[in-house]
């Protein structure tokens, strides 16, 4: 197979043989140049405007390089790296605009997320689909690699797990966007001495423990710095509510189609209408609204806010750390309460929002594990580790108002909380 090489700004040059760069070339991938990677960030981070695309490169040429070692060691089947390669460069196919903001609102409503989108798309997508089969790679199996249901448990494992090569790239490029330096890790390490166990399970060996720490600490503190952010998260927020309002207002819901529900999604992916749904569809829809005077008042406001960099506001937040739930009832119930008085007093169901979040720091059955004379431990009960004193997971409880009704919200849990308010 011919290779063709892309320049990338964490790995260099990524080659692409003759299946990838046609993957690469079908109008589906290259929708993946429009869907940023971090959605709403750049409201925080302004450099934080890198894309999927990018990203799933990145994450193909991982696998690549470990799949590749793991097979010379005879851990994996060579006549199936390009198998584990294909999925890699496909796993992130079927996210929505926005990314995780938009997602929500399919998993709320629908119960799907992006892994079942991206099935879909390598099933019934008619170009993907013709590729994968002209070169003798089952799209079911693809798939079952990306929803973690592969019979080969090492394949869930290297696409989906603790140490995961997705999460082994998204680490190094979110924390080169948005200049945050706490997602910097020892990638040539890992890659180096990242083997399997006998088991399956991504696993090193002692000597290279202090990576993978490093590996956990600094997914953690991008956890905070990033991904939950909470300015970062109330755009998420807002930017859900404006798609649900612009699914349910009846002249602004015929600009959305097909992308609304699961069936018209499936349907736009068989007639090649997908590869449209992207960042831009969703912003130029944003003015659409705002420049004809369409839907109700209150989405043509929520649109206001958001592109004048206006969105939910903090009025409460708690973190807490514990080793299974860490979240405290008593504090959701009582804000609970603060948003149906709010909304009772006319404020609107979308004045405010209550976030919750549980984040696991360890996933329990897919850590990395450590390799000993007698076997492999998992990580965080591997005694030569400080993983091993880490909670295994992290809770978060906001309470986010919209300016219009900040200063009752802020009265309310004054009164509530008698003046003790964390944000």
């Amino acid at each position: 197979m011919s290779m063709k090489y892309v320049f990338d700004e964490i790995h260099g040059y990524i080659p692409l043989n003759t299946v990838e760069r046609r993957i690469v070339d079908t109008p589906t991938f290259q929708r993946l140049r429009r869907v940023k990677q971090l959605a709403q960030a750049w409201f925080v981070y302004p450099g934080a405007v890198h894309t999927r695309f990018s990203h799933s490169l990145g994450v193909m040429h991982l696998m690549d390089k470990i799949a590749t070692k793991l097979a010379k060691m005879g851990f994996i089947r060579k006549d199936d790296l390009e198998l584990l390669k294909v999925a890699a460069l496909l796993h992130d196919i079927g996210h929505t605009p926005y990314s995780h903001a938009i997602e929500t609102f399919f998993k709320i409503r629908y119960g799907i997320r992006h892994e079942d989108i991206g099935s879909w798309i390598i099933i019934e997508d008619p170009d993907i689909k013709e590729i994968l089969n002209e070169y003798g790679i089952n799209p079911y199996e693809v798939a079952a690699i990306i929803q973690g249901k592969h019979r080969e448990s090492s394949y869930n494992m290297l696409m989906s797990s603790d140490m995961d090569v997705d999460r082994l790239d998204y680490l190094l490029r979110d924390a080169l966007h948005t200049g945050v330096r706490y997602g910097v890790i020892d990638i040539d390490r890992i890659v180096q001495t990242l083997t399997l166990d006998n088991e399956g399970y991504v696993a090193v060996p002692q000597k290279a423990v202090q990576a993978v720490e490093s590996f956990y600490i600094a997914r953690l503190h991008m956890y905070r710095s990033v991904y939950y952010h909470k300015t970062i998260a109330s755009y998420q927020l807002l930017i859900q509510e404006i798609y649900k309002l612009m699914a349910e207002c009846s002249d602004v819901r015929d600009f959305l189609k097909p992308f609304t529900d699961p069936q018209s999604l499936r349907a736009s992916i068989r007639n090649e209408k997908f590869y449209l749904w992207d960042d831009f569809f969703i912003g130029g829809l944003m003015n659409i609204v705002m420049s004809k005077n369409l839907g109700s008042a209150s989405l043509r406001e929520l649109i206001r806010f958001y592109l004048r960099r206006i969105s939910y506001r903090t009025m409460y937040e708690w973190i807490g750390f514990g080793n299974r739930s860490p979240l405290d009832i008593n504090i959701i119930q009582k804000l609970r309460n603060i948003m149906d008085n709010v909304i009772r007093l006319g404020g609107g169901n979308y004045s405010v929002k209550l976030y919750i979040e549980t984040i696991p720091i360890i996933s329990e059955g897919v850590e990395a594990r450590v390799l000993s004379p007698n076997g492999s431990i998992p990580i965080n009960q591997y005694e030569g580790s400080i993983i091993k004193n880490l909670p295994e997971s992290m809770g978060i409880i906001r309470l986010y108002s919209l300016p219009i009704t900040e200063g009752y919200v802020r009265g309310l849990i004054s009164d509530l909380f008698k003046h003790n308010v964390r944000v």
